[in-house]
């Protein structure tokens, strides 16, 4: 039998969305203003409340749940996936204006060659 998962804080959950991105420790500690203990002691708090045995393991257990969704990033569709939820695409530091300009830049190549 599986135990119900916990409701995780908004620290807890910027934490693991940051952790899902593939960031350091080092890194989400310095994005959040606390130290790599404090975040190693939310990591725990997290793998707690939803009953897994890794930090890849909560990841995998909050998509599951719905807690976290998967987000394309780099390229078109994940550019405008940022529009159509009502975020900026341009903020975006995880390759998505850099994949829409290239997504354009090619668009204006193929518009090029067909004139």
């Amino acid at each position: 039998m599986t135990r119900p998962m916990r409701a995780l804080t908004h620290r807890q959950l910027d934490v693991l969305k940051r952790i899902a991105d593939g960031q350091s420790w080092a890194q989400i500690g310095t994005d959040l203003g606390i130290t790599l203990g404090g975040v190693g002691s939310i990591n725990k708090q997290i793998l707690l409340k939803l009953g897994a045995a890794s930090s890849a393991h909560a990841v995998h257990l909050a998509h599951l749940a719905g807690i976290l969704r998967r987000e394309r990033h780099g390229d078109h569709a994940g550019f405008t996936a940022h529009v159509r939820r009502g975020e900026n695409p341009w903020t975006c530091t995880q390759g998505c204006p850099e994949g829409e300009r290239a997504y354009r830049a090619e668009r204006r190549q193929q518009r090029k060659e067909a004139a």
